[in-house]
């Protein structure tokens, strides 16, 4: 598996997505209310706002949903991904994420190598 994505809580997304564009060269690939995705060279940062969001978690990239650990709380999300969340034993969130062909082509998503 590789790291997809850093989600992080943020107060304000686009404050956020202005910094993270400016300090790190991100680029922004997808929006709505609730949360930007920035690309970066190597991985992507989801800026979470906390107005709408809990926990910010991990996101690791899986080739389908076959390969989603056993006890995990699925989401389909807004963007066309499908989740699998799971807690670590100090309370950390850790996504499974699954993207479709087409989709890892909007988003620019590599493929797990």
């Amino acid at each position: 598996m590789k790291v997809d994505h850093i989600a992080i809580l943020v107060d304000n997304l686009d404050d956020s997505q202005a910094w993270y564009e400016e300090k790190c060269k991100a680029e922004l690939i997808f929006e709505d209310e609730k949360y930007k995705r920035m690309k970066v060279e190597n991985t992507n940062i989801a800026l979470i706002s906390k107005h709408h969001y809990q926990h910010a978690h991990i996101g690791l990239l899986v080739e389908n949903t076959d390969k989603f650990p056993e006890n995990g709380k699925i989401i389909h999300h807004r963007d066309g991904t499908i989740g699998c969340y799971l807690t670590d034993p100090d309370g950390n969130v850790v996504e499974y994420i699954y993207y479709s062909d087409e989709l890892k082509e909007d988003m620019k998503i590599d493929k797990v190598t």
